[in-house]
């Protein structure tokens, strides 16, 4: 079968039968780049297919390769192997018994599909706040003595590389071309090259596979625990108070009219009890909470301006991300920082 860019309904279940041997009803699923089908069989369980298309290399897709695809498979069969009780999907090999197939450019797996309610954007409760956090710790105990070549990768979601998004910023629309948002996105990119990026090259800073990318519509959550982790498409080696601040920065602000920052707290705190952050972490934390939030700005909105049919999906969550972005940097980083170490203590 010829592949196209785009993979159409039809030709996910035509893989779905002749690689999987299994009949299904193909239900496209929104994402940010892969195409992604939720497959519904007749009285059995219901999969996940995703098929990513591998593109010439660009600074969009530089995180898209073979080899970057093949890792987000290894992580998935590691997780199995060393945390079966994580709520995470579990690949189901082909016929001749392959976790992936690579066909005309792309890479193709299947996976176990999650029942659930996923978390979203809706308010959590103090204590799913902290199972967040205690997921996340224990996702990253896991994933610590793993190691893949496919792990040393960047995209524009990686804020170790946070620099690289600075040319992005010209090509912004609208508002954000110039005036005050530009203004406070170029300050936090001066402040990374300046102050984040020299600690991240101290040999104290715990790196390990992280996930990147936990936030409520990665999550299904049923009354105050986590019941599922999907989508480590964002995967890479990176620092672990980036992967903390990336879940505390989606909690931040959730609870209306009270302290803004007591939620994000919460998921900091949950992870610290399972697994204890060092003495730098709270600073890295705090700045990577601010980066994140910058980067879903950026990003988002230079993505929509590509792929305007995409628009909707991509921008979700922008006014969202400038509100809280407007908040943690009223707030500043040295006081989040104070905050998040007393909460610890």
């Amino acid at each position: 079968m010829l592949l196209p860019p785009r993979v159409s309904h039809d030709q996910a279940e035509e893989i779905a039968a002749a690689h999987y041997g299994i009949s299904v009803v193909a239900e496209r699923l929104a994402a940010e780049h892969d195409d992604t089908f939720r497959l519904v069989t007749a009285g059995g369980p219901t999969r996940l297919l995703k098929i990513a298309q591998i593109p010439p290399g660009t600074l969009a897709d530089a995180g898209a390769s073979p080899l970057a695809a093949s890792f987000q498979t290894a992580v998935l069969l590691h997780l199995a192997r060393a945390a079966p009780a994580l709520p995470v999907q579990r690949v189901i090999s082909t016929l001749d018994g392959r976790p992936e197939l690579h066909l005309d450019g792309h890479v193709v797996r299947m996976t176990s599909y999650l029942e659930g309610p996923v978390l979203g954007s809706r308010p959590a409760s103090a204590a799913l706040r902290r199972d967040i956090g205690g997921t996340l710790a224990r996702l990253d105990q896991a994933l610590r003595p793993f190691a893949h070549p496919g792990a040393n990768r960047t995209h524009l979601w990686d804020l170790q590389n946070f620099h690289q998004l600075r040319p992005l910023l010209d090509q912004l629309p609208g508002q954000l071309a110039d005036g005050n948002q530009r203004a406070a996105l170029v300050s936090c990119l001066d402040r990374f090259e300046a102050r984040v990026l020299p600690r991240l090259a101290d040999p104290a800073t715990r790196r390990q596979v992280i996930h990147t990318d936990f936030h409520g519509d990665n999550l299904l959550a049923a009354a105050d625990r986590v019941t599922g982790v999907l989508d480590f498409g964002d995967s890479l080696a990176g620092p672990v108070a980036m992967d903390v601040g990336v879940a505390a920065c989606y909690q931040f602000g959730v609870a209306a009219g009270t302290d803004p920052l007591i939620p994000a707290l919460d998921v900091i705190v949950g992870y610290h009890a399972v697994d204890p952050l060092g003495p730098g972490d709270p600073a890295l934390i705090g700045e990577f909470m601010l980066l994140r939030l910058a980067a879903r700005i950026i990003v988002s909105q230079w993505n929509a301006a590509r792929e305007p049919a995409n628009r909707d999906y991509l921008l979700r969550r922008t006014s969202q991300a400038t509100a809280h972005f407007a908040a943690l940097r009223a707030i500043g980083p040295h006081a989040v920082a104070d905050r998040i170490r007393e909460a610890l203590e």
